[in-house]
């Protein structure tokens, strides 16, 4: 494996993790608030 098969690992790992807390906290986060934007964040 050489220098450019990690980058474009990392970059791809990177980009899921971003999607993923994006997209499955965020009702976590909502919860806490009281269900709508109240704009405590």
């Amino acid at each position: 494996m050489d220098i450019q098969q990690i980058i474009v690992y990392l970059l791809v790992a990177a980009a899921t993790a971003f999607l993923v807390k994006k997209y499955f906290f965020k009702k976590k986060k909502a919860g806490n608030c009281g269900g709508d934007d109240c704009g405590c964040h």
